[in-house]
């Protein structure tokens, strides 16, 4: 993935000029990879995951032993620095794929900048295939940019509260905490110093691990309230929630229940009690550490949140993307549509064990035997319901970058006041949004 500096978004600035500026001439050039090799073939690049591409691989013979005429070129994502550096070099060369998954919706609203990937709902049956796979109301409430929508959310990854169970027991704690001040007490009750910390936290500058730690925290602490106005170039992480979650964080690392460096695996080891942790990372678990015992819980909120409200969850999605530069678009859509179907996602269920980004996963019959079988999935499906994505906007590595420089880091280690903190990154976070991308 991308580190913490500010090289990912310069490069993918420059990147994204130079596709501007070829983009024409490839889609035009008669010079294409297609003409070149006299093949009509339709590339399709996905995520560089063993689960992931035992799956694709499946889906694609299917496809190719029924389409003939349209056979699928199918490869992982070549190796690189990142997945979406490799990808911009691609298209700017003119050897990127027709179609790709593995696309955030950070980076679709930059290639949608560009005019590199194609306004799906434009095309045929956009709607009736949104319709079909029960997502409708998923896209229409989050996912579109600018006025269309440019990628389909192939799966959801929403996060909750794991607790180790032999801690628990050890102390007799039969009741989860629902708020800060709860958790702190039970923490006064387990934490031994350097021994037995509170909660996990990443202390990386990595931008994009604030998606799974300050980003989820402030979704449930907000009620899944944006933190970010795109169109307005407002953010909101000084306003009640984000001070909340800022001051939370500030607290876990005063009183020394989390540690300011990395333990490996310090959860699944039983060095923490808690561990804000995603859907994916149960058969992960399961696999690395088959004698863990845990509970899944929501969210922690902070005192103020109301007792009866539902609590918010954020969900990373990533999803597919075809690509403007295709001289195969057609066929490319038809193969997207023919992708999205029941039996697939229950089969995309099954060997990936990632949720489908799709509204009935708890109601549909196709997926009742998978969840009586893995009913700790069965509750991040319930909590899918509860969740919201990551805000839709080009400047997503930016803002998150900025986050970590002015929030994150300053508070893990003591450098800030949670307020100043939450102040910096505001207006920082807010000069950049004015900038434009």
């Amino acid at each position: 993935m991308i580190n913490g500096s500010h090289g990912i978004s310069m490069l993918s600035r420059l990147g994204i000029n130079f596709i501007a500026i070829t983009l024409g001439t490839t889609v035009m050039s008669c010079d294409s990879r297609q003409a070149r090799d006299g093949s009509q073939n339709i590339v399709y690049w996905t995520a560089p995951s063993v689960e992931l591409s035992r799956f694709e691989k499946k889906v694609v013979e299917e496809w190719n032993s029924s389409h003939p005429e349209a056979r699928i070129t199918w490869n992982t994502i070549p190796a690189g620095v990142t997945s979406e550096e490799v990808i911009l070099t691609a298209i700017a060369t003119r050897t990127g794929p027709d179609i790709s998954s593995n696309i955030f919706g950070g980076f679709a609203a930059q290639l949608a900048d560009a005019g590199v990937i194609v306004a799906l709902d434009t095309l045929p049956g956009f709607w009736d295939l949104m319709e079909t796979r029960n997502m409708a109301n998923i896209i229409r409430d989050n996912w579109f940019y600018k006025g269309h929508v440019y990628i389909i959310p192939v799966y959801v990854n929403p996060q909750l509260m794991w607790y180790n169970q032999s801690i628990l027991d050890k102390h007799g704690i039969t009741e989860l905490p629902r708020t800060y001040s709860e958790f702190f007490t039970l923490l006064d009750k387990v934490y031994i110093p350097q021994k037995v910390y509170g909660l996990t936290v990443d202390i990386s500058s990595k931008w994009f691990r604030r998606w799974f730690d300050y980003l989820t925290l402030y979704a449930a602490a907000s009620g899944g309230e944006p933190y970010l106005d795109v169109n307005e170039s407002e953010a909101f992480f000084d306003n009640k929630a984000g001070l909340a979650v800022t001051e939370f964080i500030a607290q876990i690392f005063k009183k020394g229940y989390a540690p300011r460096f990395e333990i490996q695996d310090g959860f699944k080891k039983g060095i923490f009690l808690a561990s804000i942790k995603g859907a994916g990372d149960i058969v992960r678990t399961g696999r690395m550490y088959p004698d863990l015992e845990y509970v899944i819980a929501p969210l922690l909120v902070p005192d103020y949140y109301p007792m009866d409200a539902p609590v918010t969850t954020l969900a990373e999605s990533k999803g597919i993307a075809l690509f403007n530069t295709s001289q195969n678009k057609e066929k490319a859509w038809d193969f997207i549509k023919w992708y999205f179907s029941d039996r697939h996602d229950s089969l995309w269920l099954e060997i990936t064990n990632y949720l489908p980004a799709r509204e009935d996963l708890t109601t549909n019959p196709i997926f009742i035997e998978y969840f009586s079988d893995n009913p700790n999935m069965g509750i991040y499906a319930a909590a899918f319901e509860q969740s919201v994505p990551l805000v839709m906007t080009s400047q997503t590595v930016e803002v998150q970058t900025l986050l970590n420089r002015e929030l994150w880091q300053p508070i893990i280690f003591g450098l800030k006041s949670p307020l100043k903190a939450s102040r910096d990154a505001n207006t920082a976070i807010e000069r950049i949004l004015k900038s434009g991308p």
